[in-house]
């Protein structure tokens, strides 16, 4: 029984890299082979279109839209932590803003942040869904959009990550 709940684990595991190597090429032509119909991608939350979004085309309009807005954007791994159905990557996220990255105009500067992302997957072995906790305070300070220069945008940085103004 051991050698079985290995092997999935392995599976996952390939299956996890097989994502990360989607979102490094933009080739989202395997994608339904990997991301389930029921796939939930909680960092879409925050867009009201991409929120109702689910299985494949969530996880390819997100890919494209990274792509889009992070010229050269790579994943890199570093980590990878496993249990029977769940798998976290901790990786180095790389490229140029060069295009709109959802709301924020391109900078043109580079970046070079740290993400978790975590896959729970389904019983089909398909993802069913992602989570990531990234260092979001210095992607957005390398984007210019907080800092000592950019007030204008401080409402958008609070909105991003929910926060609430008590007063």
């Amino acid at each position: 029984m051991e050698d079985a709940q290995a092997n999935i684990v392995e599976e996952h595991i390939r299956t996890v890299r097989q994502a990360l190597e989607i979102s490094n090429t933009g080739d989202t032509s395997r994608v339904h082979e990997i991301i389930s119909t029921q796939y939930f991608n909680h960092e879409s939350q925050i867009d009201p279109v991409r929120s109702k979004m689910r299985g494949p085309e969530e996880f390819i309009d997100t890919v494209r839209a990274l792509r889009h807005a992070i010229t050269d954007l790579h994943y890199e791994e570093q980590e990878v932590f496993a249990t029977r159905d769940k798998i976290a990557v901790v990786a180095r996220v790389t490229g140029k803003h060069t295009g709109n990255f959802f709301v924020i105009p391109p900078s043109g500067n580079r970046i070079s942040y740290q993400a978790v992302h975590i896959f729970r997957f389904g019983e089909d072995g398909k993802i069913v869904e992602h989570k990531a906790i990234r260092d979001d305070l210095s992607l957005m300070v390398q984007l210019g959009v907080v800092g000592p220069k950019s007030t204008q945008y401080e409402p958008l940085f609070q909105a991003w990550k929910g926060f609430k103004n008590e007063q």
